[in-house]
């Protein structure tokens, strides 16, 4: 029975309502070069995407700003930041760069389920750093993306367009804190696998530059140039004593004793908690310089008891990160060209109680880590110390009977 006119109408009008609501239409990945022009003092690139309703749309960011090095839109500096970042573009296609209707993002899943999970289980330093990584590498590449359509493929592409700036242990991070996730996604049963699993990096990563330790000359002339009390002990709490940045801000003047200061809590960014492990907590001697200025400073402070030896507005814990920055940084610029933060005292403390004693339980003792870490992380090369053994070595032979 063929339908009448009315039942016609109908059927039109309810297919150009599914016409209307239905999903955005995919496009055919094109990979793109990119294109920089020159806007006042400085180069802007300009890419095509689409947006969250499939339509093609042109985007523009600056590249960077023009100067001597980045002279022109086809110098080489230039050419490498271009390429760089249209590889990041390119290493997913824009087709799947929407996610279906009712599939999750990984930018929703971020924000709805993995950062709420690391603030609840994890150290503030480190998903404060989750964080930090987050924003400035993983969100422009990967947020509107589908969990479920993401590729390997994808990520080896995105790490190895990462290699010209950054170096192996900040690479090592963005691939950490992708995988992680993924692993976490997996376990909520959105995925099936891991697509960072077996990510590569397919070229050539540069090592991270040497760790800065403080010699003793260079641990003495910060401590002169700092011109505040407390900036000084805290300082000298970093390079004489070898606490952690985070370890001092939390430092409580009932902690000291006479001869003793207990290290029994953190404050990373200025938010009092727990130590990094158990082996942090720990009961130190105190030495000179440090005795004299924990007494000069409570003198000043009016002889207090009780409460934080360093406090911002509000009475809580100091930000160790904004503190150093301020009052400590711009001195110990002026007489240490090597000032890389007070971070590098304690990898001081450790080399020095090393070369000191020949004996490594002692910077284990002190810092608070494992052996293994102390040797892989904290005790830097001392040529004084190869030339003491050369010597001992041919005393050794010439008092040898043949």
């Amino acid at each position: 029975m063929r339908p009448t006119v009315k039942q016609q109408l109908l059927a039109h009008q309810q297919n150009a309502v599914v016409s209307a609501v239905q999903l955005p239409r995919e496009r055919r990945f094109r990979r793109q070069t990119g294109l920089v022009a020159e806007h006042r003092d400085g180069w802007f690139l300009r890419y095509y995407t689409d947006d969250q309703d499939g339509r093609r749309k042109r985007v523009t960011e600056k590249l960077c700003d023009k100067d001597a090095k980045h002279y022109s839109a086809n110098c080489t500096p230039v050419v490498l930041l271009r390429e760089s970042r249209m590889a990041e573009i390119n290493a997913i296609g824009h087709a799947e760069r929407i996610a279906p209707v009712g599939d999750q993002t990984v930018g929703e899943f971020w924000t709805r389920t993995y950062l709420p999970w690391a603030k609840q289980n994890l150290r503030r330093s480190s998903w404060h750093g989750y964080a930090r990584l987050w924003k400035q590498y993983l969100e422009k590449h990967i947020a509107a993306v589908s969990l479920k359509k993401y590729k390997t493929v994808d990520g080896s592409r995105f790490l190895t367009s990462l290699t010209p700036r950054l170096n192996r242990n900040t690479l090592g991070h963005v691939r950490s804190l992708a995988s992680g996730i993924f692993t976490l996604a997996l376990n909520h049963d959105l995925i099936e696998r891991n697509p960072w699993h077996d990510v590569k990096v397919l070229a050539k990563v540069r090592p991270p530059k040497p760790k800065v330790a403080y010699t003793d000359e260079e641990t003495k002339a910060i401590l002169s140039a700092v011109s505040r009390t407390d900036a000084k002990l805290f300082f000298s709490l970093c390079a004489v004593l070898g606490l952690r940045p985070s370890e001092t801000a939390a430092v409580k003047w009932e902690d000291f004793s006479t001869d003793k200061v207990k290290i029994s809590r953190a404050a990373p960014y200025g938010h009092a908690g727990e130590t990094k492990t158990e082996a942090s907590k720990r009961t130190l001697d105190l030495i000179e310089p440090v005795k004299s200025l924990v007494a000069t400073w409570r003198e000043e402070c009016g002889d207090p008891k009780t409460g934080w030896l360093f406090t911002r507005p509000g009475g809580e814990p100091v930000n160790h990160n904004a503190f150093a920055r301020r009052y400590i940084g711009p001195f110990a610029k002026e007489v240490c060209v090597r000032w890389c933060g007070c971070y590098s005292g304690r990898h001081g403390t450790a080399t020095s109680l090393y070369a000191s004693t020949g004996d490594v339980r002692s910077a284990n003792q002190v810092l608070g880590n494992s052996l293994q870490v102390v040797m892989a992380n904290y005790i830097k090369p001392d040529a004084e110390q190869g030339r003491a053994g050369l010597k001992l070595r041919e005393a050794a032979l010439n008092t040898a009977t043949t």
